[in-house]
C-alpha cells in the first residue's frame, strides 16, 4: 500500500526496541522509588500520597480529548499542517485542563477522606495539568514522524526527574508527602523540555495544499475510548480510599506498581504499530508482533510472580504483604489484556477508532461497578477483580470488532509460531546493544 505520510524509519523491531527503552526506564524508575516511598512513608503514607496524586492522573489521562492520537495518525497520514494542528491542539487543551482544574477542586473534599495534607496537595497539583496535556500533544506529534528517539528522551528525562528526586529527598532526609507529590506531579511536565525543537521540524513535513485540519473529528472517536481506558487505569486508585481506607490503597497502589512493569513492553510495542499501520496495514506483522509480545509479557509476569514471596517483605517492609494476592491477580489481568490491546491499537490506525471506544466504554462501565460493589467489601482484592474483568471484556470485544470488520482472526493474535522467534531475538538484540552504538538500521 502506497503512503504519503512520514517515512518510517528503520524496522518494526528498531522502532519497538527504541521506544521500549523508554518506557523500561521510567518503569525502572517507579520500580526503584517505590520501596523508597513506602519505607520512608509507611502504609498509610503510601496510601495517602496515591490518594492526593490519583486525581493529577487522572484528569492528565480523562482530558486529552483525544489530540495525541489525533496528531500521530494525521502527521503520520501526512495529510494535514503539522504545526497548524499544534496550534489548535494548544487551545483545546487549555480549555480541557481549566476545566480538569476545576473539577478536581470541586471533588476533592471528598477524595481526600478528610485529611487536610491530601486536600491541599490536590490543590496544588492541578497546576501541572495543562503543562502536562500539552507535553501529550507533542509527544502525539513526534510519533506521528516516527521520531522515537526523540520520544525517549523524553520518557527518560521524566524518570530521571523521579528517580533522583525522591532519591535525593530521601537521602537529605526531606522526603514527605508534600515533596513526594511535587515529584510525581513535575516529572511529566520536565520531560517536555525536549520537544523545544519540535515546531521547527514539523515545519519541514508541512503539506501546503492541506485542507484545514479536523483534529476533533478523529480525535473524539478516539477520545470516548481513551476516556474509558484511563479510568480502567486510573479510576481505582481514586475510588479505593473513598470506599475502602488508606491502607488497602497502600497495598493497593504497590500491586499496581509492580504489575504494570510487563506493560513496557506492550506500550511501547503498541505505539510503534499504531503509527506504522497507520502509514501502511500489514495484518501478518500486526498479528506477530501481537504473539511475540504477549509470549514476552507472559513470562515476565510468571517471573514477578515468583519473586513476590521474596520481593515485597524485602523491598517494602513486612507490613505490605497484604499486597501480595493482589499483584497476583493483577499480573493475571496483564496478560489477559495484551491482545485485545493490540487489536484496539488496529482499530484506531485503520479509521475504526469508535469500535475501540465503544469495547472500553463497556468494559469502563462494568469496571466501575464492580469497584464500587465490591472495594467497600474487599478492599484492595475487589479492585483487582474489578480491574481484571474490564481488562478481559475490552480485549474481548476488540478482537471480534477486528474480525468482523477487517478480516483479522483472534486466533492469529494468540500462541507463538517458530517464525516469531525472530522477532524476540531481534528486539532483544537491539535492546542489548543500543547503548554500546552496535545498532545499525
Amino acid at each position: 500500500m502506497t503512503s504519503t505520510g512520514p517515512r518510517l524509519r528503520g524496522g518494526t523491531s528498531k522502532n519497538i526496541a527504541i521506544t521500549a527503552t523508554g518506557y523500561v526506564l521510567p518503569m525502572l524508575a517507579a520500580f526503584v522509588t517505590a520501596p523508597v516511598l513506602a519505607r520512608e512513608l509507611g502504609l498509610e503514607g503510601r496510601g495517602h500520597l496515591a490518594a492526593a496524586t490519583a486525581p493529577l492522573l487522572l484528569v492528565i489521562g480523562s482530558l486529552t480529548l483525544g489530540v495525541p492520537e489525533s496528531l500521530t495518525y494525521h502527521v503520520a497520514q501526512g495529510t494535514a499542517h503539522p504545526r497548524r494542528l499544534l496550534r489548535h491542539a494548544a487551545a483545546l487543551l487549555v480549555a480541557a485542563g481549566a476545566a480538569g482544574a476545576g473539577l478536581v477542586w470541586v471533588a476533592a473534599p471528598w477524595l481526600a477522606i478528610d485529611e487536610p495534607e491530601v486536600y491541599r496537595i490536590m490543590l496544588l497539583t492541578t497546576a501541572a495539568i495543562v503543562p502536562a496535556l500539552w507535553v501529550g500533544a507533542l509527544r502525539g506529534a513526534a510519533s506521528g514522524l516516527h521520531l522515537w528517539p526523540l520520544v525517549t528522551r523524553e520518557r527518560t528525562v521524566s524518570a530521571a526527574v523521579r528517580l533522583f528526586g525522591v532519591i535525593g529527598l530521601a537521602v537529605t532526609g526531606t522526603l514527605d508527602l508534600g515533596t513526594a507529590a511535587a515529584v510525581l506531579a513535575a516529572a511529566p511536565v520536565l520531560g517536555g523540555l525536549v520537544y523545544v525543537r519540535l515546531p521547527t521540524r514539523l515545519e519541514r513535513t508541512d503539506v501546503p495544499e492541506a485542507p484545514p485540519p479536523h483534529l476533533l473529528g478523529y480525535g473524539l472517536r478516539v477520545w470516548v475510548g481513551a476516556l474509558s481506558g484511563i479510568v480502567l487505569l486510573r479510576i481505582d486508585q481514586t475510588l479505593v480510599a473513598p470506599l475502602s481506607s488508606a491502607a488497602e490503597l497502600g497495598y493497593y497502589t504497590v500491586a499496581v506498581a509492580i504489575a504494570e512493569a510487563p506493560l513496557v513492553l506492550t506500550a511501547a510495542a503498541r505505539n510503534v504499530m499504531f503509527a506504522a499501520d497507520s502509514s501502511e496495514r500489514d495484518d501478518e506483522r500486526l498479528a506477530r508482533t501481537s504473539r511475540t509480545v504477549t509470549a514476552l509479557v507472559l513470562l515476565g509476569c510468571l517471573a514477578l510472580a515468583a519473586l513476590l514471596p521474596w520481593a515485597v517483605p524485602t523491598l517494602f517492609g513486612e507490613e505490605f504483604t497484604g499486597a501480595i494476592p493482589v499483584t497476583l491477580l493483577l499480573l493475571l489481568a496483564t496478560v489477559a489484556g495484551t491482545p485485545g490491546s493490540f487489536a484496539g491499537s488496529a482499530l484506531s490506525s485503520r479509521g475504526r477508532p469508535g469500535l475501540r471506544s465503544t469495547s472500553l466504554v463497556i468494559a469502563c462501565v462494568l469496571n466501575v461497578i464492580a469497584l464500587v460493589v465490591l472495594v467497600p467489601v474487599w478492599g484492595a482484592m475487589g479492585a483487582a477483580v474489578a480491574t481484571l474483568i474490564g481488562n478481559c471484556v475490552s480485549a474481548w470485544l476488540n478482537l471480534v470488532w477486528l474480525s468482523s470488520r477487517f478480516g483479522v482472526t483472534a486466533r492469529s493474535f494468540h500462541g507463538l509460531r517458530r517464525s516469531d522467534v525472530a522477532l524476540v531475538r531481534d528486539v532483544v538484540d537491539r535492546l542489548t546493544r543500543r547503548n554500546r552504538g552496535h545498532d545499525h538500521p
